[in-house]
């Protein structure tokens, strides 16, 4: 699974764009996502998980917070953070879903969140 920062080249950037996965890959963003949820976790270092690749060393923790602030850039180059309510990422764990389900409808791409100036894409391909 690649993690990428896309500043321009389309319409839709600035984006932070997580793609070309396996179902298990996906499947335990998932798993992290829904522990952010149901509140058995603060935070969640995407970079870390097994299997990321980070496409120019990029950084992209996902937080729980009092409001939704969406993804925003840090200090250091090329570091995220994506910075939600829990039943936010509730809504983002549902959209995660597809992408591993076996019986599931074709689906290459999702916006989880666009709640500020950087969006937040899952793709299977890398496309939109």
């Amino acid at each position: 699974m690649k993690l990428e920062f896309l500043a321009d080249g389309s319409p839709d950037c600035p984006l932070v764009r997580i793609w070309g996965f396996v179902p298990a890959e996906v499947c335990g963003l998932h798993e992290e996502v829904t522990r952010l949820a149901g509140g058995q976790a603060e935070l969640v270092e995407v970079h870390s998980l097994p299997g990321v690749v980070p496409i120019d060393d990029c950084r992209l923790t996902l937080k729980v917070g009092q409001e939704d602030r969406g993804v925003n850039a840090l200090i250091s180059e090329n570091s995220f953070e994506c910075l939600l309510r829990r039943h936010k990422w509730e809504l983002v764990a549902d959209l995660i879903r597809p992408f591993y389900e076996e019986a599931r409808p074709r689906i290459y791409y999702q916006w989880l969140d666009d709640s500020a100036d950087i969006s937040l894409l899952l793709s299977d391909n890398g496309e939109w």
